[in-house]
């Protein structure tokens, strides 16, 4: 079976007036300890369920309670939206957030904290094609969407930047056409500084797909992954590649400027990259920086349909990585085919005991957060 790149992958004018009001709820009201799912006040106050594919989170910019989760296709019972959604407020770390205010689609003002319900933060896509080159816009057959594949802040301001894929969902599977990065400002609910870094009207080479944005000394750090062996829903050999880009606008929206680690050396040529990970198993991977927690570099690598995982740590980037933990997510559903996916790591969420790793879980068709010891 084929998983789509929002699990595998995985994303106006500004107005003075859209500003944010980050006030905090208290930690009873928005806390549960894990496992248990990442819930808004729309679903806490109206009791209305919300399927979301998965969840990436960072601390919000200048503030050490509140934390930004941008979350995969979500669906609800008013609607859905085949792309990005998002959602703020306060975290505790060693707990699950259940009172987060979902953000409006920008530039309307968020005023926090909201029983609103879901909004799409990113645009459809235009200019994506089937792969006979017409349209992929055919309703009832085939869309296009762009699909985010990470969050992180950025060194310093007020903006976050997320990249994403669009791509083309169709009867035949999917396409993913360009990879693209946006800058985000949750302060004022605006995007801005939208790029087109890697485009093609084919299937885009996987060392070009790229996520997990990490910054790390003066530089963007990007991560690629292919599965090369898959049968029966497990993954048996595959590479995870980095490629890093200067930490500036300039930079990271130019293709030119992006370099490829060999194992030796950056280079130039994507095709030249080569995988970081030694024995990698990647049917998915995140990668994200626990420094702070004293714990580095952590990449959490899926490797299977069935919910087991393998979490790699290192001091750097580019080297020294080794599997330091072994696991199994707790979901429910089809026996044989549970199809949990979509485990990634959370920095805020953290403790120096216990990473805590948000997973989708088909039996409750939600994203959910469990601890797992270092």
């Amino acid at each position: 079976m084929k998983l789509r790149p929002s699990v595998v992958r995985r994303l106006a004018c500004v107005t003075a007036a859209a500003t944010l009001a980050l006030v905090p709820l208290t930690a009873v009201a928005a806390d549960a300890p894990p496992p248990s799912k990442v819930l808004s006040n729309y679903e806490t106050s109206t009791g209305t369920a919300v399927s979301r594919d998965c969840g990436y989170s960072t601390r919000a910019p200048g503030s050490s309670t509140q934390a930004l989760w941008i979350f995969c296709d979500t669906t609800w019972n008013a609607g859905f939206w085949l792309g990005v959604t998002a959602a703020i407020g306060p975290f505790t770390a060693g707990q699950v957030p259940t009172g987060l205010t979902e953000i409006p689609t920008p530039t309307a003002p968020i005023n926090a904290p909201s029983n609103r319900g879901p909004s799409g933060l990113l645009p459809v896509p235009s200019g994506i094609v089937l792969p006979n080159g017409q349209n992929c816009q055919v309703p009832g057959s085939s869309y296009p969407a762009s699909w985010a594949s990470g969050v992180a802040r950025q060194p310093s301001g007020s903006r976050v930047l997320i990249p994403y894929a669009d791509v083309c969902v169709h009867g035949g599977g999917i396409t993913t056409e360009r990879f693209g990065l946006v800058e985000y400002n949750p302060s004022t609910n605006t995007l801005s500084g939208q790029r087109q870094v890697f485009s093609s009207t084919a299937q885009l080479p996987f060392q070009r797909i790229l996520g997990s944005p990490i910054f790390s000394g003066g530089y963007l750090y990007l991560f690629g992954f292919e599965c090369t062996s898959q049968a029966f829903g497990a993954c048996g050999a595959g590479n995870v590649t980095l490629a890093r880009v200067a930490a500036n606008a300039t930079a990271w929206g130019t293709a030119s400027s992006y370099r490829y680690w060999t194992g030796s050396a950056w280079s130039s040529s994507h095709t030249a990259a080569a995988s970081i990970l030694s024995g990698a198993k990647p049917l998915a991977i995140h990668a994200e920086n626990f420094g702070a927690l004293g714990k580095g570099f952590v990449i959490v690598e899926q490797i299977d349909i069935a919910g087991n995982f393998r979490v790699w740590r290192s001091s750097s980037l580019t080297s020294g990585w080794s599997v330091t933990r072994t696991g199994q997510a707790p979901c429910s559903g089809q026996a044989g085919l549970d199809l949990c996916r979509a485990y990634f790591g959370h920095p805020a969420l953290s403790t120096s005991a216990n990473l805590l790793m948000s997973y989708y879980d088909p039996g409750n068709d939600h994203v959910n957060v469990m601890a797992v010891p270092w």
